[in-house]
């Protein structure tokens, strides 16, 4: 069977990859045009691992677009996988998959569709995700039939950081598994039950944000969420944005006024120990300015 790959970020690159391990004919990879945005976590290119393949490259930043659509007709695809692409697909590209089009999603279906899964995942507290195969039938988000789950579970110091690789791992064992099934016709399809469909909003760099009022080990959680490969948390000191890209909660030995954010160490080596509250000590480990350049902090008086 002919198969298209639909994808601009290195999870959908290594799904690629094991798809073509496991048999399937990749006939054209759709992805975005260079050069590669570094504000789109995650992004890479395929020129290299299409031109392996001896796969037709279409460059698109719309996928419904006429010359999209037209493009993938062209190649006659039997199957056509989405994996890593933020834009929905409509009722003319989906028709173009003979055997039909299969996208892959971050959460264990029906919970937690929508977006920004693994930061969502750590903020929602969640023991175990996981990352769901199912077959697009129409342009609504995350709704189709489900073929195949993997779950995975949370550690309580999860990163966003060490969650993305394992929720690359867990896809490429979805396509590992039942990529033969579809091409030989066997795969399952389950309908989603939608009384038990919930939905995560969109998240924008605007939203990494630091909250000085919320509980200490909130801000923990909100650090964890959002470091590399996402945009990270942030906060100013004066008119100079900072990015947390790591940090851990520990003891408070003596209470701070409730409010305040205070150095304690005043570390010059790019560390920075935060008293915050009355709850905990929060320890700053790696800054960065909004450039991603490091941060050596001496004494920040206030941080907003």
């Amino acid at each position: 069977m002919r198969l298209v790959w639909v994808s601009f970020d290195v999870m959908g690159r290594d799904c690629l990859v094991a798809a073509a391990e496991a048999g399937a004919e990749v006939a054209a990879v759709v992805t975005l045009p260079g050069p590669i945005d570094p504000s789109r976590s995650g992004q890479c290119s395929f020129d290299e691992i299409a031109a392996e393949l001896g796969a037709k490259l279409i460059e698109t930043a719309d996928v419904n677009s006429p010359a999209t659509v037209g493009a993938v007709r062209e190649v006659e695809p039997d199957l056509i996988f989405i994996v890593g692409w933020s834009q929905l697909v409509m009722d003319e590209f989906i028709g173009l998959g003979r055997h039909g089009v299969f996208g892959m999603h971050p959460t264990l279906l029906p919970r937690h569709r929508g977006r920004a899964a693994i930061p969502w995942a750590i903020l929602s507290g969640l023991a175990v995700t996981g990352v769901t195969l199912f077959e697009i039938v129409d342009g609504t988000a995350d709704s189709g039939p489900v073929v195949g789950q993997v779950e995975v579970p949370l550690s309580p110091d999860e990163t966003a950081t060490t969650l993305y690789e394992k929720i690359t791992a867990a896809h490429v064992e979805l396509v590992r598994r039942f990529v033969p099934q579809l091409l030989d016709g066997s795969a399952p399809r389950v309908e989603q039950d939608r009384r038990r469909a919930s939905a995560w909003p969109k998240r924008t760099p605007a939203d990494g944000i630091i909250d000085w009022e919320t509980r200490a080990p909130y801000l923990h959680d909100w650090v964890r969420a959002q470091t590399r490969p996402y945009p990270g948390a942030f906060t100013f000191h004066g008119e100079d944005k900072l990015v947390v890209w790591r940090a851990r909660p520990v003891d408070l030995d003596d209470e701070a006024p409730a409010g305040t954010v205070v150095a304690v160490d005043g570390a010059t080596n790019g560390e920075v120990d935060l008293e915050y509250r009355a709850e905990a000590r929060w320890a700053v480990n790696d800054l960065t300015d909004a450039a991603g350049a490091p941060l050596a902090v001496g004494d920040p008086a206030a941080y907003t």
